[in-house]
C-alpha cells in the first residue's frame, strides 16, 4: 500500500470514528500536539476536540469524505476535501458539507492527524 493510500485510509477511519462518536478511536488517530481550528474561532487541542465529539447534536447517520486530495511531503501529508455529514435532528435530516484542510504526519510509522482546519461550507458560504 502506498503512503497516499495509507493517508486516505487514515482520513476515512477518522471520518468513520467521528460518525460513531468513537472518541477512543479518534484519539488514536491524532498526533502529539494536535490542534483544530475554525475560521474566526480559537484553536483547540486534542482534549477539547475529543470532548466536543459527544456534544455533536442529533443522530449522526454518516460522515463521508468527498473530493479528497493528498499531497505528500516526506513525513507529512497535506489533505484537502469536503466532509459530508448527514445528521437527524428532531426528525429532520440535515446535510452538512464543509471544506477541510488536514495535515497528517508520520509518527512511529503510522499516519496521524497533527492539524485540522474547517472552512466555510463546500460552496464557500
Amino acid at each position: 500500500m502506498s503512503d497516499r493510500d495509507r493517508v486516505v485510509e487514515a482520513s476515512e477511519r477518522l471520518a468513520d470514528a467521528i460518525a460513531r462518536r468513537d472518541v477512543e478511536a479518534i484519539g488514536k488517530l491524532l498526533a502529539p500536539g494536535f490542534v483544530h481550528r475554525t475560521p474566526g474561532g480559537d484553536s483547540v487541542d486534542a482534549a477539547a476536540f475529543l470532548a466536543a465529539i459527544p456534544q455533536i447534536p442529533g443522530e449522526i447517520e454518516f460522515v463521508r469524505l468527498e473530493a479528497l486530495q493528498v499531497d505528500l511531503h516526506g513525513d507529512g501529508a497535506f489533505v484537502t476535501g469536503i466532509q459530508h455529514a448527514r445528521v437527524r435532528i428532531d426528525g429532520r435530516h440535515v446535510d452538512d458539507r464543509r471544506a477541510f484542510v488536514d495535515w497528517f504526519v508520520r509518527v512511529d510509522g503510522a499516519w496521524r492527524l497533527r492539524a485540522a482546519a474547517e472552512l466555510p461550507g463546500a460552496d464557500g458560504a
